[in-house]
C-alpha cells in the first residue's frame, strides 16, 4: 500500500519537469508572434488609419482614402505555394514598405488568393480571395495590379522576371501616382477595358 501510495506523486514527479519545459517552449512559441508583429508594424507607416502596406481587408475604406488623397493602389495577388510570390515578396515589396521614398506615393494591399480571409468588397458584402480575383481576371500568381482613386484598372504587371521586375514596378508606380492626378492621359486609359475595383 505505501508503494502505491507514493507511486503517482513520485510519477507526477517525475512528468513535472518535462511538462514544464513544454509549457514554458509552447507559451514563449505564443508570444513570440505577436511581438514580432508588433516591431515589424513599427515600422510601417500609418496614414490616417491606413497602412501604407497591408492585407486587403476593407476596400471602401481604402478607395475613400485614395479618393481623398489622389492616391493609387497597388494590389498584389499571391499565394502560399508560389515561390516566385515569396520572391518578389522578398525582394522588392518588403524593402518598400521599409522605404520612406515609396510612402506616401501609393498604397499597398496584398490578396493571398488561397487564403479563407475574407474582406469587405466595394459593395460592403463580404468577398472570398479567389473570387475577387476572378473577376479581376488574375489567371495566375503573383499579379499586381494598379488602380486610381476611382478604382479604374492602370497597370499591371504579370509573372514574375526578376532582373526586369524593378523597372516594370517603378514604371507603373510612376504612372499610377500621375494617373491618380488626371486620368485623362492615353497611358492612363491603356487598361480602361479591363475590370475595375467598383
Amino acid at each position: 500500500m505505501p508503494v502505491s501510495r507514493h507511486l503517482p506523486q513520485r510519477f507526477l514527479s517525475a512528468l513535472s519537469r518535462p511538462l514544464a519545459a513544454l509549457l514554458l517552449a509552447f507559451g514563449l512559441g505564443a508570444v513570440t508572434p505577436v511581438v514580432a508583429a508588433d516591431a515589424a508594424d513599427s515600422t510601417m507607416a500609418i496614414y490616417e488609419e491606413v497602412r501604407f502596406v497591408d492585407h486587403l481587408a476593407d476596400l471602401p475604406a481604402d478607395l475613400a482614402w485614395m479618393q481623398k488623397h489622389d492616391k493609387p493602389m497597388m494590389l498584389f495577388f499571391h499565394a502560399s505555394y508560389c515561390g516566385y510570390c515569396q520572391k518578389i515578396d522578398d525582394e522588392f515589396l518588403i524593402p518598400m514598405r521599409l522605404d520612406p521614398d515609396y510612402q506616401g506615393r501609393l498604397i499597398i494591399r496584398r490578396v493571398q488568393i488561397d487564403s479563407d480571409d475574407r474582406f469587405i468588397g466595394v459593395d460592403g458584402e463580404w468577398k472570398e480571395p479567389a473570387a475577387f480575383a476572378d473577376q479581376l481576371d488574375v489567371r495566375g500568381v503573383p499579379y499586381v495590379l494598379f488602380f486610381s482613386p476611382d478604382g479604374e484598372r492602370i497597370g499591371e504587371i504579370t509573372g514574375a522576371a526578376p532582373a526586369f521586375y524593378n523597372h516594370y514596378l517603378e514604371r507603373n508606380i510612376d504612372r499610377a501616382e500621375r494617373c491618380a492626378k488626371d486620368m485623362g492621359p492615353a497611358e492612363c486609359r491603356e487598361f480602361i477595358d479591363r475590370p475595375g475595383l467598383q
